[in-house]
């Protein structure tokens, strides 16, 4: 726990050994367990790093990247102090769910996981056996949150520490699907990679080749079943004919274009040319603002904290002990505020 808190805060074993005033060799024995925590160091962590005592005593298992992060990390040119700082994070707020959970009654997740072998190889198949599975409407997907939340799946949002991750995927015992993706990025963009993270979850428990390909043909059947969205790219001649498309599929303008030439409903030479059209209007930059719509928000984090403040009559103070975190930062992070009865008792001091 002292490695994830250090790593949450940024910080590297030499930087938080200097502010500590130890030698690196001290923090590192601490860290691979091989030298005690006395009562002054503990102190001394807290203060430095911001996290009660209770935190470094911890015995949550504490997890590695999912099969998911293994290519991205592969791939990726984020540096991995922040890639590191993103997988501590995102170990805390899996042991926020955790305890949050243990309170309530969740249904049972309705997430499937399916054998890409078992369809053929097809991941477009398995897009539309998941979308029947959850018993979706055809054509667009209103919400592609409440979707995954209503099917047992959990949702954080929230800034990562770098734009070049827009998100990550859990799925670790005892829990249900974890999606955290990057508050940063475009709803658009919020929506296909949540999908696409939904393909890993759905296809991949183990690692295989062409995941990440996958998991966007997967994605873009979820999002554009080909059936539906045929004849809406029939015969796309012009950027204004995808702006138009947009609002309706919710889906970034360059999804649709790729879309529309991966189903070979235009020629070659057009696509082409509606991808210069693209690039020089700027919207492989950013699109049109205009043509935004509003972020997604999770709920079911929310309402677990809800049920242990309406029902479960916890304070703010007794919920940052279940958490191990502070008072201030619950509120920061999840917006817990002190209710008018919670009021901060003072005393005159000297």
């Amino acid at each position: 726990m002292v490695t994830v808190a250090r790593e949450a805060r940024g910080l590297t074993q030499s930087e938080l050994a200097k502010r500590l005033e130890i030698s690196q060799g001290l923090l590192s024995k601490v860290e691979a367990g091989l030298s005690p925590i006395n009562p002054a160091l503990l102190q001394g962590l807290s203060r430095e790093l911001g996290y009660p005592m209770e935190f470094f005593v911890q015995a949550d298992p504490v997890y590695g990247p999912s099969t998911s992060e293994f290519f991205h990390r592969k791939k990726s040119s984020t540096p991995a102090k922040l890639l590191s700082q993103l997988h501590a994070q995102i170990n805390i707020r899996r042991i926020h769910a955790d305890r949050l959970l243990r309170s309530a009654d969740p249904e049972e997740c309705r997430i499937p996981r399916y054998d890409p072998d078992d369809f053929n190889g097809s991941a477009a198949e398995v897009a539309r056996a998941v979308r029947a599975a959850f018993q979706l409407p055809r054509g667009p997907v209103k919400n592609v949150v409440d979707v995954i939340e209503d099917a047992g799946g959990i949702v954080f949002r929230w800034r990562f520490p770098t734009r070049q991750v827009d998100a990550v995927s859990w799925w670790v015992p005892g829990l249900p699907p974890i999606f955290v993706v990057n508050a940063d990025i475009p709803a658009d963009r919020a929506r296909y990679t949540l999908c696409h993270e939904l393909g890993h979850v759905v296809m991949h428990q183990t690692l295989r080749p062409g995941m990440e390909d996958e998991a966007d043909v997967f994605a873009a059947e979820f999002l554009m079943p080909a059936l539906d969205i045929a004849p809406y790219l029939q015969g796309l001649d012009s950027l204004q004919k995808l702006t138009t498309l947009k609002p309706y599929w919710k889906v970034s303008l360059q999804a649709l274009l790729k879309r529309a030439a991966d189903l070979n409903f235009i020629p070659e030479g057009r696509s082409r040319y509606l991808w210069i059209q693209l690039t020089k209007a700027g919207y492989r930059i950013r699109e049109p603002p205009e043509l935004d719509f509003p972020h997604e928000q999770p709920t079911a984090i929310s309402e677990l904290f809800e049920l242990h403040r309406d029902e479960l009559n916890y304070s703010v103070e007794q919920l940052s002990k279940l958490l191990t975190m502070y008072p201030e930062d619950l509120q920061q992070e999840y917006g817990v505020k002190p209710s008018p009865d919670e009021r901060v008792q003072l005393r005159r001091v000297k």
